[in-house]
């Protein structure tokens, strides 16, 4: 008899960049009340954690996944996300250098 593989379980986070922000606050204690007043929340969150805006922008576009870092032949790097971790620190989030199956390890 063959053995099936059992099929990955699947994405459980939050399901748009508004609910992941949501997620962030319920993480990070308080800091919901800090950045809610300014204007610029995604600065105000780079200034909260030490990154760059950009950075910011994409770690809640992508909901805390960690993307491939390989780069496709257009130049552009590969939109593959990497696994079903959710990374709730912008800091760590930046710092992962993960690829995904068609890129393999670095």
């Amino acid at each position: 008899m063959a053995s099936r593989n059992p099929a990955p379980q699947p994405y459980r986070g939050a399901k748009s960049p508004q609910d992941f922000v949501t997620e962030i606050g319920n993480v990070w204690i308080g800091l919901i009340e800090r950045i809610a007043s300014d204007p610029d929340q995604n600065e105000a969150l780079a200034g909260y954690f030490g990154v760059e805006p950009g950075v910011i922008e994409e770690w809640i576009a992508v909901r805390g996944r960690t993307r491939c870092e390989a780069t496709v032949g257009s130049g552009r790097r590969c939109a593959n996300l990497v696994g079903l971790k959710v990374e709730y620190d912008p800091r760590i989030w930046a710092a992962e250098r993960l690829r995904c199956v068609s890129h393999g390890p670095g």
